[in-house]
């Protein structure tokens, strides 16, 4: 059950008490909180030692659309002098913790930085200019905090490595713009709208997936049909497999049709890797369409 905001009050209030007394005469480093283990990445690279890092999601195999706010969730954010948000509906237990503080942490949102209208694809993690634009605002936070040249240089140091990323999705779009691809929901949305690639899959199909919720049979149908005419690859979300999903994916494999994985939660340590390994297989399966060398 989520936690009442009064109880999330309580709760964090004693709680910040309690770390106040253990930390007299101690210098104690800023805390980041992040809500996805995406955004926490880029911040424990950039940050270094200089900085408490803490993902509170952080499971691939949980479906993070299902999480509700634990007593956990609320101690870290009690702690936190920065939280990174990724905003658009996608972490709302976590703003109501934010927002039970009575002095509230620095909040870094990402769909406000990167002015995503309401009610769009809140999967803002796949979108590298939008990691570009979260990194630099935590780093003009922890350096303000820290006076660090070395979380400046990490930094740095981190947007080349999502510049390089950028260039090799530019380079997609520009030999395979328009090729037609297929996709159980939207969760890598924003990398392949980036790459010029034609989602085919009924919209209506992906957002009830994404929701959770049955899609129409016509819907159905036609993502049936159209992986009988070999798109370029299925991007399928496993860490949110359903019966229906698991069909589309043995439609695609029964015509050939190369299936990506992918998770929202990201695996491993390194968000660039992370990124970058989904990027290469989108590469790999699009050189066999013959329009990328």
């Amino acid at each position: 059950m989520i936690l009442k905001r009064a109880v999330v009050a309580t709760v964090t209030a004693a709680l910040c008490t309690l770390l106040t007394l253990n930390s007299v005469g101690a210098a104690a480093k800023p805390v980041v909180v992040a809500g996805v283990s995406e955004w926490a990445s880029l911040a424990r690279t950039v940050a270094g030692n200089a900085a408490v890092v803490v993902s509170l999601l952080s499971d691939p195999n949980a479906d993070p659309h299902d999480h509700e706010a634990t007593t956990s969730d609320a101690v870290h954010v009690a702690r936190a002098s920065v939280v990174i948000e990724n905003g658009d509906g996608y972490d709302t237990w976590l703003s109501k913790l934010v927002q039970a503080r009575a002095r509230a942490p620095v909040v870094i949102d990402a769909a406000r930085l990167a002015a995503v209208r309401s009610g769009s694809n809140p999967h803002l993690f796949f979108s590298v200019p939008i990691a570009q634009e979260v990194v630099r605002a935590l780093t003009r936070d922890l350096v303000a905090r820290t006076a660090s040249r070395a979380v400046a240089a990490r930094s740095r140091a981190l947007q080349t490595q999502l510049r390089t990323l950028n260039r090799s999705i530019t380079a997609i779009a520009r030999s395979c713009r328009g090729v037609k691809v297929a996709a159980t929901e939207d969760v890598a949305g924003y990398l392949l709208r980036q790459a010029g690639l034609d989602v085919i899959t009924p919209e209506g199909l992906r957002l009830a997936v994404g929701n959770g919720v049955d899609p129409s049979v016509h819907d159905l149908a036609v993502a049936l049909t159209q992986l009988e005419a070999h798109p370029a690859f299925l991007l399928d979300n496993v860490q949110t497999a359903t019966p229906l999903t698991n069909e589309l994916v043995a439609q695609a494999r029964t015509h050939r049709v190369p299936v990506i994985d992918v998770t929202e939660t990201m695996t491993g340590s390194s968000y660039v890797a992370w990124i970058g390994h989904v990027v290469s297989e989108v590469s790999r399966d699009l050189r066999r369409q013959g329009c990328l060398t």
